[in-house]
């Protein structure tokens, strides 16, 4: 395997689309609720800003995990690339410290171009990102990484991508990205309850860990519906444009996953193993990424009609 390949391998890629939707749904709010002409250098540097902080948060997160312990051979989580011998632990620090470089200069380009207006909330991803694993917040061993994910991949992103185009904060992106940071707090919720049995070894406690396996589940379960209630929710209401009803389309692949996943809940039960769930986190990644798709074509068609 080149170098090239360990390195992409090491990002966790199928977990891209919770930032990089984010950064998408943000930009093209700016023009179909802002009314702002979308400036292309700034959304494409927003996206690839997004992705980076992402890549490298990903990678400072196996580098902790491998470090503590909570990776280890025959784990599910993490890329693999450590516990499988693939990588040393420094390689994977200095792929995510220069990822993060690329974030944090991207950050300082756009802080030079629209003011301190955006300090806080770039302030706050770098917190978040650092300290989901990393001493001493360590949120991720503390039950608090669902709630992290959700404020930064969710709402973080999907703010500051809008605020690098208008200039300004607004409520209007927030609201838009609640029902897709339900299903960003689902593909780390999923993880967990997978991975709860090498967790507990590890000493570490997160909330999966906490609920247990059954009222865990019923907690993944409410965060599908709470994406699907949240939607309906604000388009009743105004908040969401109409045409936001088209995630609705993607509710047959939330129910599919559902089904595929809820039996194998008791044999978490009996027998301590998160085997049965191996996939669980890259199928909720698909959904969060068709979901988000559907909901980004959605002010889409605001913008062209």
């Amino acid at each position: 395997m080149s170098r090239i390949t360990l390195w992409w391998r090491a990002t966790r890629p199928f977990a891209f689309s919770a930032s990089v939707i984010s950064a998408l749904l943000g930009g093209l709010l700016a023009v179909g609720q802002a009314g702002v002409p979308l400036h292309w250098g700034h959304y494409l540097l927003a996206i690839l800003g997004a992705a980076a902080a992402h890549a490298a948060a990903n990678l400072l997160n196996d580098y902790f995990d491998f470090r503590k312990g909570v990776d280890r051979p025959g784990t599910l989580g993490s890329s693999g690339v450590l516990t499988e011998g693939r990588m040393a632990p420094r390689a994977v620090l200095q792929e995510a410290l220069l990822l993060g470089a690329l974030g944090l200069l991207l950050a300082l380009y756009f802080l030079a171009v629209t003011g301190p207006l955006l300090l806080p909330l770039f302030a706050a991803g770098l917190v978040l990102g650092i300290g989901y694993t990393a001493a001493p917040m360590q949120l991720k061993y503390r039950a608090l990484g669902d709630l992290a994910v959700f404020a930064a991949f969710g709402i973080g992103i999907t703010l500051g991508s809008y605020a690098v185009q208008t200039g300004r904060l607004s409520w209007v992106p927030v609201a838009y990205a609640v029902p897709i940071s339900f299903l960003v707090a689902a593909i780390l919720h999923g993880n967990n309850l997978r991975d709860m049995r090498s967790d507990r070894a590890a000493g570490i406690s997160t909330l999966a860990m906490r609920l247990g396996p059954v009222r865990g589940w019923r907690l993944y379960l409410a965060l599908l519906g709470l994406a699907y209630m949240s939607a309906l929710i604000l388009v009743s209401a105004g908040v969401i444009v109409a045409t936001g009803l088209l995630v609705l389309l993607s509710l047959p692949l939330a129910l599919q996953i559902a089904r595929r996943f809820g039996p194998r809940i008791a044999r978490i039960s009996a027998a301590g193993t998160g085997g049965s769930l191996a996939l669980i986190d890259v199928e909720t990644a698909r959904l969060h990424m068709v979901f988000g798709l559907l909901l980004t074509l959605a002010v889409l068609l605001t913008v062209v009609f």
